[in-house]
């Protein structure tokens, strides 16, 4: 018996996670445009793989294959208004999807960079253009993002030593409560 549970957890310590090919997709907006890109856990991005962007009716708004870095990008229709779900499908029992909620579009043109410098002491944004601030605010934190969102899918993912330490122990103090509940029957 002894050796049988050594030798189980020889077994049990040597598994490795079995997400670590598991496929994530990351998609951001960019004024009237989506951008982003698949990318599997262990490491890695499909090449090639079909991407299929969606309204909750299922209209397809736009479809293609991502590149060799996994990346897709896609122009909005005019007046998207609903969410729309990104979907890449690798065709090899590995599919995941994006959200990307209705608020994150903007109604407006897309924003873009000043052109011209302000005179000194002059406001940095004209009074009334609060929503193309607005819109440059939310382009350059989304860059800014991006790469860390991407670092905390592959963290949450992961399985660590603590977590399958804990199942191992659960297994072992359930297996003593039954062995002593057992020998209080006798």
């Amino acid at each position: 018996m002894r050796r049988l549970s050594v030798a189980l957890l020889i077994v049990l310590a040597a598994v490795s996670p079995a997400a670590a090919h598991k496929l994530k997709v990351f998609a951001t907006v960019e004024g009237a445009s989506v951008r982003g890109y698949a990318f599997f856990i262990g490491g890695g991005r499909p090449d090639g793989s079909p991407w299929v962007a969606k309204n909750p009716a299922g209209t397809v708004l736009a479809s293609g294959r991502t590149d060799a870095e996994g990346r897709f990008a896609f122009d909005l229709p005019p007046a998207v208004e609903t969410d729309v779900t990104v979907t890449v499908d690798t065709q090899e029992a590995h599919i995941a999807s994006a959200t990307l909620s209705a608020e994150r579009f903007t109604t407006g043109a897309a924003a873009a960079p000043p052109t011209a410098a302000a005179p000194a002491g002059a406001p940095l944004v004209p009074a009334g253009d609060d929503a193309r601030l607005a819109a440059l605010v939310s382009v350059a934190v989304q860059k800014e993002i991006e790469p860390l969102m991407e670092r905390m899918e592959v963290m949450d993912s992961r399985l660590r030593y603590t977590d399958a330490m804990s199942g191992v122990f659960l297994i072992i103090g359930l297996a003593g409560i039954g062995l002593w509940a057992r020998r209080g029957r006798r």
